[in-house]
């Protein structure tokens, strides 16, 4: 029994971020363990935490919009698997620079704010990355 399944592909077309923060990396490390996010986002040298509320994806599906509650980013220039924040606490790091959506949304903010600019080195931090 084979019957044909219609699948409608529908791009993300507009992306609205609500606020956005560079950030120092110890500190976005830091919130981002105390605020139990579970991966934090890689794109082209800059280390992302991005918050969506539940509700976004409601909203992408009636309104077509997606938004992003807010953006916090660090310059970290070399991708690292997973990161180790302090005594033991770890966080993955996914490498996004091939994915559209965050990649569009790096660019957007890098471009509002004038291009890229030199926050905290990784290296610098002392923190052990694996």
């Amino acid at each position: 029994m084979t019957s044909e399944i219609e699948v409608e592909l529908r791009p993300v077309k507009r992306i609205v971020v609500l606020g956005f923060d560079e950030r120092d990396v110890r500190n976005l490390l830091y919130c981002a363990l105390t605020y139990g996010v579970n991966r934090l986002f890689w794109v082209d040298g800059y280390l992302m935490c991005v918050e969506v509320y539940e509700e976004s994806f409601k909203r992408e599906m009636d309104d077509g919009v997606f938004y992003v509650s807010h953006v916090c980013f660090a310059r970290f220039p070399e991708y690292r698997k997973v990161i180790e924040v302090e005594r033991g606490a770890q966080l993955p790091v996914v490498n996004a620079s091939d994915m559209s959506v965050l990649n569009a949304i790096m660019k957007a903010i890098l471009a509002m704010r004038g291009g890229r600019g030199e926050v905290a080195d990784s290296e610098e931090d002392g923190f052990e990355c694996s």
